[in-house]
C-alpha cells in the first residue's frame, strides 16, 4: 500500500505541501487500505455469484444479495446519466482507477471523482428509501 501511495505521488497527480506531508501520506496509506479491503470483499461478492452451482444459490442469503445487486444494475442503468452510467460500470464493474477511467472518457480524474460521489450519494438515496441496502 506504501509503495502504491508513493507511486502515485511520483506520477505527479499529487502535490504535496511540506508542513502536512506526515499526516498526508499517514491518511493516504489508511485509505488506500481501507479502498482495497472495501474492493476485496465486493470481488469475493461477485466471485461467489459468479461461481456457485445452481444448488447453493438457492440459499436464501445469496438469492436476496443476487436480487439487490439486479436491482442496483436495473437503477445504475434506468435512473443515471449516460456520463454517471459510464464512469460507474468503468469504476466498479470493469475495475479501473479513477486515472484510467478518466483516460477512457477523456475527462479530468476530478470529474470522474465528481460523478462518482454523485452517483453514489443518487444510490444510497434510493437504496435506504426504500430500505434496502447492498
Amino acid at each position: 500500500m506504501v509503495s502504491d501511495v508513493f507511486a502515485s505521488l511520483l506520477s505527479g497527480s499529487t502535490i504535496v505541501r511540506a508542513d502536512n506531508a506526515k499526516a498526508f501520506l499517514l491518511a493516504s496509506v489508511h485509505h488506500r487500505c481501507l479502498n482495497v479491503l472495501q474492493h476485496k470483499q465486493v470481488k469475493e461478492r461477485f466471485a461467489c455469484l459468479l461461481t456457485e452451482d445452481a444448488d447453493t444459490l438457492i440459499s436464501d442469503n445469496l438469492v436476496e444479495e443476487q436480487m439487490q445487486m439486479e436491482e442496483l444494475m436495473s437503477y445504475v442503468r434506468d435512473n443515471l446519466s449516460l456520463m454517471e452510467h459510464n464512469v460507474f460500470r468503468l469504476r466498479y464493474l470493469k475495475e479501473m482507477t479513477c486515472q484510467e477511467v478518466a483516460g477512457a472518457l477523456n475527462v479530468s480524474r476530478q470529474t470522474v471523482h465528481t460523478h462518482l460521489k454523485q452517483t453514489v450519494e443518487k444510490i444510497r438515496k434510493y437504496f435506504n428509501s426504500n430500505s434496502k441496502a447492498i
